[in-house]
């Protein structure tokens, strides 16, 4: 991570408490062009889930699982490549004044934005197919869109911790990979962020009797938990990436 450093003394920035909203509004309007041109890598990010849940429709209660971690890793994978290629421009924003704070929540809520309308149209999907097999088919879009509440930021997270867009990806679909492959009953495997969707997913499949609230509850708790903490990482990781160092007068 670096940080923006300049040689100039400060200029005064026009006092407008407007001014860092308008700058995140146009920043994640430049990133949903941005996403928008790499069609190639947005169009493959979002066939992975559907890939998952046509693969296993067959066994609905899997099917719904694989499609919520594959939805989580493609939000995490877009909030990933957008970070990745925003540090520069970014850089440059922030040492003509801009505030990090709305470049870092800028492009974290185009990215959600976009998730969101994902798993509204995947919750459709679910719902049309396999619906009446559901023991509670109405919190399907509760779930696809806690996961991609919580996948958003962990790619960013991920995009701070490693140099290229490349490594960031393959450490995110090792975290998903984990998720599918250990056992959730385990007491250690609430420290993985997508957690909440093992039990979401067993609410919303299995007939859990008078432990149904138990399941939903730790579900939302987990989720919106992860949700907060890893936004807040990433805003400080943001916010200290972005910081202006201004130099001296040369004497």
């Amino acid at each position: 991570m670096t940080a923006a450093v300049i040689a100039e003394p400060a200029a005064p920035v026009p006092a407008s408490g407007h001014r860092p909203l308008r700058t995140a509004v146009l920043v994640a309007k430049v990133t949903v062009h941005e996403l928008s041109r790499r069609r190639g890598a947005l169009i493959l990010a979002l066939l992975l889930p559907l890939t998952f849940y046509l693969a296993r429709v067959d066994t609905h209660w899997t099917a719904l699982r694989l499609l919520s971690i594959g939805l989580g890793w493609a939000a995490a994978t877009l909030t990933l490549f957008t970070s990745v290629s925003s540090r520069s421009i970014d850089l440059r924003l922030a040492a003509s004044g801009a505030s990090p704070t709305a470049l870092v929540l800028g492009r974290h809520a185009a990215v959600l934005g976009l998730g969101w309308i994902i798993a509204a149209l995947y919750s459709a999907l679910v719902l049309l197919t396999i619906g009446h097999r559901l023991t509670h088919p109405a919190a399907v879009p509760l779930m696809l869109l806690l996961t991609v509440t919580v996948a958003a930021p962990l790619g960013s997270v991920a995009a701070a911790l490693v140099p290229r867009d490349l490594e960031g990806a393959l450490l995110l679909l090792a975290v998903m990979a984990l998720q599918l492959l250990v056992d959730p009953a385990a007491a250690w495997t609430r420290v993985l962020p997508l957690w909440s969707t093992r039990e979401l997913s067993s609410y919303i499949v299995e007939a859990l009797g008078a432990q149904a609230g138990d399941y939903l509850w730790r579900g939302l708790l987990h989720g919106v938990g992860f949700a907060v903490g890893l936004v807040v990482l990433t805003w400080l990781l943001g916010v200290w990436r972005l910081r202006v160092i201004r130099l001296p007068d040369p004497q």
